[in-house]
């Protein structure tokens, strides 16, 4: 490959020199040649560049979404192993859970209402028994 590039390098100069010598329009068509060789590879190396880049940044990109979904599994996992470790010790200590806690809420809630309304059946049971007892036993003056 160098031995190759060297011969083309050598090669240019030859053109180079005879140009000079021989024919200036020649020379001058050759480097306007020269330039727009030039002008083409540098665009197919600019596109070759730019696509490499863009090849990287999407394997990047790729490669940055896939830690971060193992980081989120690990992180869910994490999250569950500590949920079951706490609910273990919770349930030893005998904390009783959210869903038993509902239940026993549910349990106050119906035995306050029979509370109430037991007083009230007794109000009213006793309520008029007691006023007439009063009126009935209130001295006559």
């Amino acid at each position: 490959m160098v031995n190759a590039l060297h011969q083309i390098y050598l090669a240019g100069l030859g053109a180079a020199a005879r140009a000079r010598s021989g024919a200036p329009r020649l020379f001058e068509e050759l480097v306007t040649e020269g330039a727009r060789v030039h002008s083409d590879q540098r665009g197919a190396a600019e596109q070759a560049l730019q696509e490499l880049i863009g090849d990287a940044r999407a394997k990047v990109s790729a490669g940055i979404g896939q830690v971060r979904g193992q980081a989120a599994d690990a992180l869910e996992g994490l999250e569950k192993i500590f949920q079951t470790r706490v609910h273990r010790a919770l349930t030893q200590l005998g904390v009783p859970s959210a869903e038993q806690l509902a239940a026993l809420s549910k349990r106050v809630d119906a035995l306050n209402a029979n509370i109430e309304q037991l007083a009230r059946r007794t109000r009213r049971s006793v309520g008029p028994r007691a006023s007439g007892r009063k009126s009935a036993s209130a001295p006559a003056h």
